[in-house]
């Protein structure tokens, strides 16, 4: 074969080869790329995941905390309510004492 093919031959190798090269370059710049977007994409859903449980969160304690105050107000009424009863059973009880007490001391006094 002439030099010329010879010549012609490498360059076109060296051609391929370059164009491969190219390719591949151009084929891990694409996927860095695209590995960066799908990063930063689910990053981005995690934020939004993060923020939707914190919202979710943030409801279902609202919610208890709701609860939890009904009951204590139920609970200071009736707590309430069973003191006033017992005071006024104790001051019943006092004044039937006193009255005992009374009747007591009279009689010591008449029968001294």
């Amino acid at each position: 074969m002439p030099r010329e093919v010879y010549r012609t031959v490498y360059v076109e190798v060296i051609k391929s080869i370059t164009d491969a090269e190219e390719a591949a370059r151009q084929a891990r710049q694409n996927a860095q790329t695209e590995a960066k977007n799908l990063i930063a994409e689910a990053e981005k859903k995690g934020r939004e995941a993060v923020s939707e449980a914190i919202v979710r969160a943030e409801a279902e304690n609202k919610k208890r905390m709701q609860a939890a105050e009904q009951k204590a107000v139920q609970n200071a009424g009736k707590l309430e309510t069973d003191t006033t009863q017992f005071c006024s059973n104790l001051r019943a009880e006092s004044r039937r004492r006193l009255d005992e007490a009374a009747s007591v001391i009279a009689e010591r006094i008449v029968n001294s």
